[in-house]
């Protein structure tokens, strides 16, 4: 009974690093996936008190391991299509802008790459109008841009570069003068974007 035993255990102990073997296969070169472990070089992740947190220690023992890092660190072109204000439906956040700070910040501290290899490109259009507006213009457009600070944000980054469509601003009576400085202007949302990816951004659709 006890070399049963025994043998169960061994049966159990050997199908469990099959397993094992298996989900490590999943990440090797032959199945044309490569972790690019070297990649990451800091974690973004903090604590409560603003302290950083590994991955490890934030999402357990093996994580690292487990974790995909970039592949391309380097001459990075990205496009974002904004075409909606909110977020969520109780409209407490920006649609897109939350993702843009996460994709900088996942370049520039997980990955260690200097601004000038990396370039973001949006093109705001349809739903997302409201989010060019300047509420501090002086000739102020009627309507009102909830989320202008995180917009402004954006803007201010130079590596990012904000384009407003020219047929919804049309379509909504908006002037240059309305818009938040810095912020220019495409003469279609749908063929900036198609332009821009024959330039080589990759597309985001938020």
């Amino acid at each position: 009974m006890f070399l049963i035993k025994k043998l169960q255990l061994a049966l159990l102990l050997s199908a469990s690093l099959c397993s094992f073997n298996a989900f490590a296969d999943d990440y090797n070169d032959d199945n044309g996936l490569e972790l690019n472990t070297e990649n990451c070089v800091a974690s973004k992740w903090k604590d409560a008190d603003g302290n950083t947190v590994s991955i490890e220690d934030k999402f357990g023992a093996g994580s690292m391991a487990a974790t995909h890092c970039l592949g391309k660190t380097k001459q990075v072109k990205v496009l974002y299509q904004v075409n909606n204000l909110c977020k969520n439906s109780a409209c407490t956040a920006a649609y897109g802008l939350g993702n843009i700070q996460n994709h900088i910040n996942d370049m520039t501290i997980t990955h260690g790459m200097d601004d000038d290899n990396y370039e973001i490109a949006v093109v705001v259009h349809s739903g997302g109008w409201k989010l060019i507006l300047n509420n501090d213009a002086t000739s102020r457009h009627a309507a009102t841009n909830p989320f202008q600070a995180a917009m402004e944000q954006a803007v201010a980054n130079p590596r990012i570069h904000v384009m407003f469509c020219q047929n919804t601003a049309a379509k909504k009576g908006i002037k240059l003068e309305n818009m938040i400085p810095g912020v220019g202007f495409t003469t279609a949302g749908v063929s900036a974007i198609s332009d821009l990816q024959e330039e080589g951004y990759r597309y985001i659709q938020p």
